[in-house]
């Protein structure tokens, strides 16, 4: 599969890097000539130092030959226009926008595509999407919901009194006698994938893979006070605060898979509270206008005594989602120490979510891994879907849907040749969840969640792919 990225900023360096890591051949084009002297010295791909939104540049990139072609570039303008230059010059690729006006990512589909572009990736609605996610499992940083709450995936350190100490995985599922998984061990922080014999050790993070009910009798139950988070503070007026605000009063703030059971996780509208902090005037005065129904406060969050005075420590639930990720990290902290029950915060760099478990942050989400995951999505094969990515290691736990073309339709799965490594951890089948073995044969209509290292993605897709699509 070849792809052409114009923009070699932050998400377009992290999309080449995954796509690189999974065996694709990528082809990224930057305009800025220090911009492309860095990425070169961190990307195994061919970095072409010019400017992208030329047509003799984008043929010298090969894009008539490419599969999809993505607009990166930090203008809105600049991204929809080479889309519709690339669609207008070459039948071949399907072409990606990154827009962040929301008048332009709200697009219906006939307009976008008269304007030649197949999907359109809006970063501030992708990151509500994984903050209201996060609402909806009760903001639980070991917590991973899977399958509309059907599974999770639960992780917990071993500890000297631990009762999974220095027993094998097999002794433990035979002592519980419950139908569970332990489809991944962090240990001395490499992230591995265990066998059946493995002994378990001290200081071990174990990932747990079941029914929430299997899980609350293994690990013990987890209050997640869903129906509590009744008094919610955002800090920060921007567009993820709209979506977030829109969710919260109305449920349709973004893309509909995020937020379907948002209303039925939480309690009735009349006795939410919000209130969003906002430093620019201007902005504050929008949001009371957009939203008079909540408490909007123009202030300076990081003035001296400024969280106090504003009785912070009073609420259920605090997210901090400025543009500034160190802000939103500090004053994520602060406001657990004046006594608030869950905080989240909005961070740029993927570096900082991995310090959620060293911090006192329930959950940090990282506006990157959410605008990469859904580019990502649309690129792979047999509609494969990140559902967590383990900052450990090159791994990720990835779901995908086995139609009825798929090329495993009615083997066994020791029998579909998957690559080394790779570990099909559970198949959901008419609501019923089965934690397979070689011999369970797959289906079409199965819904199956696989944990793989990023390299092998791409054997992956051939593995899972529809007939059709060969």
């Amino acid at each position: 599969m070849k792809i052409v990225i114009v923009g070699a900023g932050v998400v377009g360096t992290h999309v080449a890097k995954q796509l690189t890591q999974e065996d694709k051949d990528v082809t990224l084009i930057e305009k800025n000539p220090e911009v492309a002297r860095i990425v070169t010295n961190i990307l195994d791909c061919m970095i072409i130092n010019d400017d992208g939104s030329r047509l003799d540049v984008l043929k010298k990139a090969g894009v008539e030959n490419c599969d999809y072609f993505i607009a990166l570039t930090g203008t809105d303008e600049v991204n929809m226009v080479t889309c519709g230059m690339v669609s207008g010059e070459f039948p071949r690729p399907q072409t990606i926008a990154r827009v962040r006006n929301p008048y332009y990512s709200s697009l219906s589909v006939s307009k976008r595509s008269f304007m030649g572009i197949d999907h359109i990736i809006n970063p501030e609605d992708e990151a509500a999407n994984t903050i209201i996610q996060a609402i909806d499992e009760g903001v639980v940083s070991d917590l991973y919901t899977l399958q509309e709450g059907k599974l999770q995936l639960r992780n917990v350190q071993v500890g000297e009194n631990s009762p999974f100490l220095e027993k094998t995985l097999v002794n433990l599922r035979q002592e519980l006698g419950m139908d569970f998984l332990v489809p991944a061990i962090v240990r001395e922080g490499t992230l591995i994938i265990p066998t059946g014999d493995i002994q378990v050790k001290n200081r071990d993070i174990m990932y747990f893979l079941g029914s929430p009910k299997t899980l609350d009798h293994i690990l013990g139950s987890i209050t997640r006070e869903k129906g509590k988070l009744n008094k919610i503070g955002i800090i920060g007026g921007n567009r993820i605060t709209e979506c977030i605000v829109q969710a919260l009063r109305n449920g349709n703030g973004g893309k509909q898979r995020s937020f379907r059971k948002f209303l039925s996780s939480l309690v009735g509208t009349g006795s939410r509270q919000i209130t969003v902090v906002e430093n620019d005037k201007d902005r504050a005065k929008h949001f009371s206008q957009l939203f008079p129904d909540i408490t909007v406060l123009h202030r300076d969050m990081a003035e001296e005594g400024a969280l106090e005075q504003e009785n912070f420590g009073e609420f259920d639930l605090v997210l901090t989602v400025t543009e500034h990720q160190s802000l939103n990290m500090m004053t994520a902290m602060l406001v657990k120490q004046l006594g608030v029950k869950k905080s989240m915060a909005l961070v740029l760099n993927n570096s900082f979510a991995r310090l959620a478990g060293k911090m006192d942050i329930d959950v940090i989400v990282s506006l990157k891994t959410a605008v990469v995951n859904s580019i990502l999505y649309i690129i792979r094969k047999a509609n494969m879907k990140t559902l967590h990515s383990f900052y450990e290691d090159d791994l990720e736990l990835i779901e995908l849907k086995i139609l009825e073309k798929s090329k495993p339709v009615g083997k066994r799965i020791l029998d579909i040749n998957i690559p080394r490594g790779t570990l099909i951890i559970f198949v959901i089948r008419n609501d019923e969840n089965i934690i397979p073995s070689g011999a369970t044969v797959l289906l079409s209509g199965d819904q199956i969640g696989i944990i793989a290292k990023r390299e092998a993605i791409s054997k992956l897709e051939s593995v899972f792919e529809n007939k059709n699509e060969l």
